[in-house]
């Protein structure tokens, strides 16, 4: 079963929920049963979204079949084409499903072709924003405004269209442009945490001596990675109070790849989703390394991390590549998606975004990913605590 999640933010890009998604079915409503399972019973809706909404999408021919749905209404919200044909029978459960405090959202939304009997009962309207002219895009968002609907910006495909939405006022966005934001310049990073940042892109050849000292050079992160190497997370069996001893109870692989997430997870000025958003691609780029031929999994978690990093330190790829001493390898694997890790990076993106054919064609197996994807949630839940302790 293969389910992704693709992120919604607010207007200061922090995440207010996630849209499951999943490879279209012959059947639509066959699609939609899967997710909800996969959600439920695979990997659990919490896992999957934590404690933001999940928004589904539903067709009239699954909610006829499914009801009462088996779902928390606090948790999920339903998504149903806005044109879609609607007639009494849809509407009945329609109105049953909301008298259950199900929230319900149109997606698709044009004021020519919109239900007005499903915008009665909806609580939003996602509008497409792709390939469309900002006199229409203002229209429907005006016409969604007049009818007291909130409005999602859905497939936002770069920083001008971002920017067009932002000042028409949406409340929400989603779309390609939040998993590959573009660089903001102006980041300044301490020399010495890019000293950090190099430990770990230098990967084995970085050695014990260089750790400790670069550790050392940086008193807040001497700090968390004695309190990390105490942690429950790495079992904290024995009392570790050196950066010496963290190293030695951490191992030096670890130490590289915590003290590379603890300095980015110190930049205050970008969206916080960036960091989820890495620390996510890092560990499932790992993962899916691990069962790939010729690719390493340490090297793996580096390309998925740093496919971020560029973003979080407001530096051009190109800039961070010349900046720190990666090999030729992780070079092309995240300037070019070239090479075994490069393919899992290509893989891995394709996915996030839902365009699982674009994913097969990677030559990465998408049962693979899917396998991993729970487990990377989990992990990347775990480090996110860790880093705000």
């Amino acid at each position: 079963m293969v389910v992704a999640r693709q992120p919604i933010l607010d207007h200061v890009e922090r995440i207010v929920g996630f849209e499951l998604l999943t490879p279209p079915e012959a059947h639509p409503h066959e699609a939609t049963a899967m997710i909800l399972a996969q959600a439920i019973a695979d990997i659990g809706l919490h896992k999957l979204v934590g404690d933001r909404p999940a928004h589904v999408d539903v067709t009239r021919e699954f909610l006829l079949l499914v009801n009462p749905l088996p779902l928390d209404p606090e948790r999920v919200v339903l998504e149903l084409p806005a044109d879609d044909h609607v007639d009494g029978e849809l509407l009945t459960v329609l109105r049953e499903v909301r008298a259950a405090g199900f929230r319900l959202a149109l997606d698709g939304y044009r004021e020519a072709t919109a239900s007005d009997a499903l915008l009665d009962l909806a609580e939003s309207v996602k509008i497409d924003v792709r390939g469309r002219s900002e006199e229409e895009i203002e229209a429907d968002v005006n016409a969604a405004r007049g009818r007291g609907l909130n409005v999602i910006a859905n497939g936002v495909p770069d920083r001008q269209v971002y920017g067009f939405c932002r000042g028409l006022g949406f409340d929400a966005f989603q779309g390609q442009y939040f998993a590959e934001p573009v660089v903001v310049q102006g980041t300044s990073v301490p020399t010495y945490r890019l000293r950090a940042l190099s430990m770990l892109a230098a990967g084995e050849a970085a050695t014990f001596e260089q750790l400790e000292r670069v550790v050392a050079e940086d008193p807040g992160l001497s700090l968390k990675l004695v309190k990390l190497a105490n942690s429950a997370f790495y079992g904290g069996r024995h009392p570790v109070g050196t950066i010496k001893q963290a190293l030695m109870a951490l191992g030096t692989s670890t130490v590289r790849r915590w003290a590379a997430l603890l300095v980015l997870a110190g930049i205050n000025d970008r969206p916080s989703h960036l960091l989820e958003t890495g620390l996510l691609r890092a560990r499932l780029c790992e993962l899916v390394a691990a069962r790939t031929d010729g690719a390493e999994a340490d090297r793996g978690f580096t390309v998925g991390l740093f496919s971020v990093v560029d973003a979080l330190l407001g530096l051009r790829m190109p800039d961070l590549l010349a900046e720190l001493p990666f090999d030729e390898r992780t070079t092309r694997a995240l300037g070019e998606h070239e090479g075994p890790e490069g393919k899992v990076l290509a893989g891995v993106l394709a996915y996030e975004a839902g365009e699982f054919e674009k994913c097969v064609a990677s030559g990465v197996s998408l049962v693979d990913i899917a396998h991993a994807y729970g487990e990377a949630l989990d992990w990347t839940d775990g480090a996110l605590v860790q880093l705000s302790n």
